[in-house]
Formats: C-alpha cells, structure tokens, sequence
C-alpha cells in the first residue's frame, strides 16, 4: 500500500498546471492534447497495478474462488481503501479532463505555437531584425490646443471605440489630471506650445525652445513621460511667424528642433474646425471624411480647447466613417511616417 500512496502523492501534487503542462509534454497546439492524455494513461495504470501489487497474493487467490469479492476483502479489512483508492483514481482522472479542456481553450486564446528554434543569446538577439511596418490604411486622430473640458469628452469617446489617438497639448494650469488621463489610456501625448502667443514664441529660435521645453518639463513632472512629437502653431509653414522672426524664422527653428531630437508633424486633413469658433458639426465630419477618402495615411487635424464643443460631438461620426472607408487607426510615434509641409516662400 505503501507503494501505491507515494505514486498517487506525487502524481496529485506533481501534476502542473495549464502552460505547465503543455510545456512539459510540448503542448503548442491542439493536436498534441492526445500527449497529454496518453500520459495521464499510464499514471493511472501504473496507480491500478499498484492497488493489485499491494494486495498479498493469498488474498488475491481467494479473489479468484469467490463469488464475492467484497466478502474476501470484507474479511481482510481491504475493500474500503481499495474503494478509497480507486475513487483518487476516478478524482485524478477528472481534474486531468478539466486540465485538458483548459489547455484547449489556452492553445485557442493565446494561440500558442511549437517551435524548434533555439534560444538566442542577447548578442544574436541585438542583430535580429524588427519586424516589417504593417501595411495598409491607417488614420492618425491628432487633437490641438487641449487640455479642457472637451478633451474629456474626446477621451470618453475614444475609451468607448478602444481607439488611440494624438494629442497636442498647451500648458493649461490645474488639467495636470487631463495630462495624466491621456498617457494612462494610451495615447500619445506631444508637444504643441506652451503658451501658444505666436509673438511670443516666434521672435526667435531661443523664444520658441524655451517655450516648448517649459511644456516638455511640465509634461515629464506630471506623467513621467520625455514626449519628442511636436506641432508647431500654424503648422511648420506658418508665415505669420515671419511677423515677428522674419522669414527665415520657420526653417530655422525647424533645424533647431530637428538637432534636438524633436520629430514634427504637420496635417494632411483639416477637419475645419479652427474655421470659426464653434463650427457645425456636420461641416467638421464632412470635412474628414471627404479629405481622408483618397487617402492611406491621413493625419487629421481637429482641435479640442474649451470652444471646440462641436468637435467631440463630431467624432463618433468621423470614427465609423472612417472605419466604413476601410481605416483602423493608430497613434502617432516615433515610428510614424512623418506628415510635413513644405515650407512657403515669400
């Protein structure tokens, strides 16, 4: 009996579980589950042969002359522990089946696949390539001149759709919680101004870096993330900078913020919302839906400070027109194909 206790112990509580099991017996794909339960198999078999081994064979002998065998083991105080030990058996039997119906469901979900490549060692994995760039229709959602209330409304929206977004925020005292909301969801926080006065930040190229790394600098403090995507107000070919820096003002700060690490974006599509102050809803989902059509990357310029109330209202609209033309839609990295304008002469 002995024998038999110390297998079914370590079967019991040697039996993994889940991704245990399937690594221990290769389980990487439906196919092999019959692995597993040939396995199991022979466990039981081996806990059977055991419960026979573990019964003297004088008492085995009577077995075989009596019409009971519940007299035979009655009379040697055995049929209870076999009763008990069989019913491990049937217990161990059942907790496999469950093991095996949730490897199943495991091998579906997780789509776990078997390899025979070896393991790479950190100097072989730093020269593997990274994978190719998805192909396809992408849609980039940008928003300008946030946080305020809207951009709460714009979050809402994109939470409900599970889509990401861009946002290109001002320096906006007391929305530090806003800031926070946009990189906890996952989007892309990036730099647009921080004090948004062209007058200001355009006099020259030392005015408009040390307005942008204020906002970089409050940005890092409150989210603990470095942005290094920025938009310029009036976007990279403005020329009422020229006002204030001259008309070298743009490419210069363009090579500075370049030199820097910063990456710009400018816009394909105007949604026409900075057309007016609060402008017709349907004229901002017009706007997008009509520019994007012919397009595979369209980097949609919309804007989300307090006036803009039309705009989240707009968005549900933009979103599944979008998705009927064919986009799904990303955030915009480091990574990004970069949307620049070129510059104007004057």
């Amino acid at each position: 009996m002995l024998v038999f206790f110390t297998l079914m112990c370590s079967t019991i509580f040697a039996t993994p579980i889940k991704h245990e099991i399937a690594l221990e017996y290769g389980l990487y794909n439906s196919e092999q589950i019959i692995d597993i339960e040939l396995a199991i198999e022979e466990k039981i078999t081996d806990a059977e042969l055991a419960i026979e081994e573990s019964i003297p064979q004088y008492i085995t002998n009577e077995l075989v002359n009596s019409k009971s065998e519940f007299e035979v083991f009655a009379s040697y105080d055995l049929y209870q522990r076999k009763q008990t030990l069989l019913g491990i058996i049937d217990e161990l039997e059942i907790e496999v089946e469950q093991q095996i119906i949730e490897i199943e469901q495991n091998v579906i979900e997780e789509g776990l696949q078997a390899t025979d490549e070896p393991e790479l060692s950190s100097e072989e994995k730093a020269v593997v390539p990274p994978p190719a760039e998805p192909t396809g229709k992408y849609a980039y959602l940008t928003f300008d001149d946030g946080p305020s209330d809207n951009t709460i409304l714009i979050l809402d929206c994109l939470k409900d759709y599970d889509i990401k977004a861009t946002f290109f925020v001002l320096h906006v005292p007391g929305r530090e919680d806003v800031y926070r909301r946009i990189v906890n969801e996952g989007h892309t926080i990036a730099l647009h101004s921080s004090t948004h006065e062209y007058s200001e930040i355009y006099q020259t190229v030392d005015t408009y870096l040390a307005d942008i790394k204020n906002l970089e600098n409050v940005i890092v403090e409150n989210t603990g993330v470095t942005p290094v995507i920025l938009r310029f107000p009036g976007g990279s070919n403005n020329t009422v900078s020229h006002q204030y820096g001259g008309s070298d003002i743009m490419p210069n700060i363009i090579e500075a913020t370049n030199a820097a690490g910063y990456i710009y974006f400018d816009w394909n599509v105007d949604s026409q919302d900075a057309s007016k102050i609060t402008q017709e809803k349907d004229i901002i989902v017009d706007a997008v839906l009509s520019q994007s059509a012919n397009k595979t990357q369209p980097v949609i310029l919309m804007h989300d400070s307090k006036f803009k109330t039309t705009t989240p209202e707009a968005l549900p609209e933009i979103i599944e027109g979008l998705t009927q033309l064919g986009f799904s839609f990303e955030k915009i990295t480091a990574e990004t194909p970069v949307v620049q304008f070129s510059l104007k002469k004057e």
